[in-house]
């Protein structure tokens, strides 16, 4: 788990790097849509790294901790990339940002809840033999 940690830390830092010089060079308004893209990739990368490194530190007493922090911070990057998307088009109101958290919270609930069901019915399989 330290290695996917290290490689997860390492990623999120240059994926972070990336993102600043990208904003720091080019000006949003004359660039073409490939460096928008580069912007978003990138910035989705170091969001889905970060979310998923918080994660990681508040699930400490789960025992799928990395497999959760990984999903979690995947629905988070992408719930706040499709708020900006919303900006981007001056399409963003506070219940367009409050029904796509719902959905992807929903989503969030579902799997988890499909998955630990899951769990305990490999468990008793494995209990059986």
């Amino acid at each position: 788990m330290i290695k996917q940690l290290v490689g997860l830390v390492f990623t999120t830092i240059l994926a972070g790097v990336s993102v600043s010089i990208v904003a720091a060079k080019f000006d949003p308004f004359a660039v073409d849509e490939g460096i928008r893209l580069l912007f978003f990739a990138s910035l989705f990368a170091f969001l889905w790294g970060l979310g998923t490194m918080a994660f990681f530190v508040i699930n400490l007493g789960t025992r799928d901790r990395w497999v959760d922090s990984f999903r979690r911070g995947l629905f988070l990057s992408l719930v706040f990339l499709l708020l900006v998307f919303f900006k981007r088009h001056d399409i963003l109101a506070w219940y367009m940002g409050a029904i796509s958290g719902g959905v992807f919270i929903f989503l969030e609930v579902w799997i988890y809840k499909k998955f630990k069901k899951f769990n305990a019915n490999v468990q008793s399989e494995d209990n059986n033999y």
